[in-house]
């Protein structure tokens, strides 16, 4: 009897907190709309910050000679070839291996990002083979390169993550808790989604903060050996990633997992097994030294 007496209470409770917390979601995605659909979006602003921040930090590497044959005309031209590169890879990736069904006969959409649709992989690839590139042609130390850039990169993706938030995208299961979100009155989705939703990209935009901070404590304080920094981004960004899209709305591929959480999980395996190989050779080195 009490337990039954004591459910509308709970049930009235539930509610209250709900209309106290939740979020109802109504954001216009653009910050300027010039014409119709044309303008500048909130989802521009994560790039061109990343750009800054990426090349003010490989600025200061190649003042303060931390990277060798590292100079800011070279930072310049990295930093531009990279955005493009992660761009088209985000791109191409979203396009070939997430919506070809829908894109795969059309190839003036493969190109066309500002109609939404970038995966992160296909840029973390992008960016990958522009590091490996410019430490090719100008003999910079490649794991030195990509440890420079990997926190205002995880800076970028936080920003990024609040765009997604902003643009309504990528958005969470269905939950009823505290700050839920509520997209039902959306006036710029075509088809808001039913119910309260978790605000995941808002979950992963804390989880990239946190990983940029905890990285560059790591690198400021300790001076890791190079790779470090580099295979701890890849391994942490993939395993944390894994696990937070149980909460975002995505279609299941196999084993009750998403194509998002395969490639997170390739990348959570791939970054801990070479920090692991990494720490042996260096201990072996220490060894060999020893003796």
């Amino acid at each position: 009897m009490s337990s039954l007496a004591s459910s509308p209470a709970r049930g009235r409770s539930r509610s209250r907190t709900r209309s106290l917390f939740h979020i109802v979601h109504n954001i216009d995605p653009f910050i300027l709309r010039i014409w119709g659909n044309f303008g500048v979006r909130w989802y521009s602003l994560p790039y061109m910050l990343g750009m800054l921040f990426v090349y003010r930090s490989l600025k200061k590497a190649s003042q303060k000679h931390l990277i060798p044959h590292l100079t800011e005309e070279i930072s310049e031209n990295f930093v531009l070839t990279a955005i493009l590169a992660a761009l088209l890879g985000a791109r191409f990736f979203h396009v070939f291996v997430f919506e070809f069904d829908r894109y795969g006969i059309d190839p003036i959409a493969w190109i066309s990002v500002w109609r939404g649709g970038l995966a992160f992989h296909g840029g973390l690839v992008g960016i990958l083979l522009t590091v490996g590139w410019y430490a090719h042609r100008h003999e910079i130390p490649f794991f030195q390169l990509l440890d420079r850039i990997a926190v205002p990169v995880a800076v970028a993706l936080a920003l990024g993550r609040i765009a997604n938030f902003i643009n309504a995208e990528m958005y969470g299961t269905p939950y009823d808790g505290p700050f839920c979100v509520d997209y039902s009155q959306n006036e710029y989705m075509a088809r808001p989604p039913v119910g309260c939703r978790h605000p995941v990209q808002l979950y992963e935009s804390a989880k990239n903060f946190v990983l940029a901070g905890s990285l560059l404590a790591v690198r400021e304080r300790l001076r890791p050996p190079p790779g470090v920094i580099s295979w701890s981004f890849i391994g942490l960004y993939g395993w944390i990633r894994f696990g937070l899209m149980y909460l975002r709305e995505e279609d299941k591929v196999w084993g009750g997992l998403t194509l998002s959480q395969i490639f997170s999980g390739l990348m959570g395996i791939v970054g801990v097994t070479m920090l692991a190989l990494l720490f042996v050779q260096r201990s072996r080195s220490r060894e060999g030294a020893a003796r």
